[in-house]
Parts: C-alpha cells; structure tokens; sequence
C-alpha cells in the first residue's frame, strides 16, 4: 500500500483516477449491551404474571423487528424497523365533512375526461384521504412512551425524525443522509420500538 493513494471507504459514487491504483480504507466498530441474567429473569417472570399475547399486527411488528437485527446495512436496518412501525400504526377516520369532500373530488373524478387508467388510478389514490395520513397517527402512538426521551426528543418528534430519515432514503433525497446519521438513528429506533412492543412489561420491568 506504500505509495498508494488512500481513500475512505463510504457508501455512494466515488470519482478517482485509476493510475496509480488506489487503496479504500474503512474502520467500524461495533458494540453490544447485554442484560444482566437477573434482568433477563425478572423480565420473563412478569411477562409470565402478565400472561400478555401479542395480536396478529403486534406479532408482525415484531418479527420485522427481529429480522432488522440481522441487517448488516444501516439503510435497510431503519427501513425494516419502520416498516414495523408502521403495521403499529392504526389511522383513524377523517371527519365527516373532509369524507363528503373526498367523494365529491373521487366522483368528479369519475366523471372526467381522462382515460379510464387515469381515472382509476386518481380515485384510488384520493381513497386513501378519507382516514388520517400517516404522521397524525403515528405521533399518537409515539406519545404513549411519554415521558421518555430519544436523542433528547420527545418521542412524538422522533418518530416525525425517523419517518423522515425513512422518506429521505426510500425517495432518493440530496444529499444523501450520511452512514453516520442513519445508524445512529437506527440504534434509538431500535430502543423506541422495542418500548412500544414491550407493552405493559415497560411498567412492570424497569430498564
């Protein structure tokens, strides 16, 4: 590698002379925090006492969240835990008057010029705006957690954090989001999302 032109080893496109070839340099480190084997204990005992099952939309939240620990990638990592988040999610009705006025915009629709494609295509969409988008609902779930903090959020605000960060990689947003800001923020997904799947075991088990 003597002589050799060194460049960091970081996701994306990079641009560089081939003469004289180039060494890539990359460092990680990865760490792992263990509960106690009392900790482990006292968590399956009143898990027990509780006798708590999960439904069948907690049960897939939580196999999403246990693959995402299996994702060597940080980008795939945040994406697969708010996939999880998501199926948490239950969005409510919009109100009566923004209902009439989605039918009154689908049925103009319906009665448009455009081709039957286009036509289809716009009322599915404009369906979807008869219950909440995504956000208000999901700061509703996040706001049980109260008063914990993640990254010094609320956790209403951190989950309008992550669903952003989610936005931005799935979107293709510039610039790009950094190696560092995605895996920092998968990491406190990571504790936000295993809270709201412990349910009553996150009051019956301190941290």
């Amino acid at each position: 590698m003597e002589g050799r032109p060194v460049l960091a080893d970081t996701p994306g496109v990079t641009v560089y002379r081939c003469n004289p070839s180039i060494a890539f340099m990359r460092m990680e480190a990865k760490g792992c925090r263990r509960p106690s084997s009392e900790q482990t204990d006292q968590v399956f005992r009143a898990a027990s006492d509780l006798g708590e099952r999960l439904t069948p939309v907690e049960r897939l939240a939580f196999d999403l969240f246990s693959g995402s620990f299996f994702q060597p990638s940080a980008d795939a990592r945040l994406l697969m835990l708010t996939m999880a988040l998501e199926t948490l999610i239950d969005p409510r009705p919009r109100s009566l008057a923004t209902q009439v006025h989605v039918a009154e915009l689908i049925a103009a629709t319906r009665a448009s010029l455009l081709t039957t494609a286009e036509r289809d295509s716009l009322a599915g969409s404009l369906s979807w705006m008869r219950t909440e988008s995504i956000g208000q609902p999901g700061r509703r779930l996040a706001r049980t957690l109260e008063p914990r903090r993640y990254m010094d959020l609320s956790p209403s605000k951190f989950f309008t954090l992550c669903y952003e960060m989610r936005s931005a990689l799935v979107h293709g947003h510039a610039p790009r989001p950094t190696m560092i800001e995605v895996d920092r923020l998968a990491a406190n997904l990571t504790v936000f999302l295993g809270h709201l799947l412990s349910g009553e075991l996150l009051i019956a088990v301190s941290d």
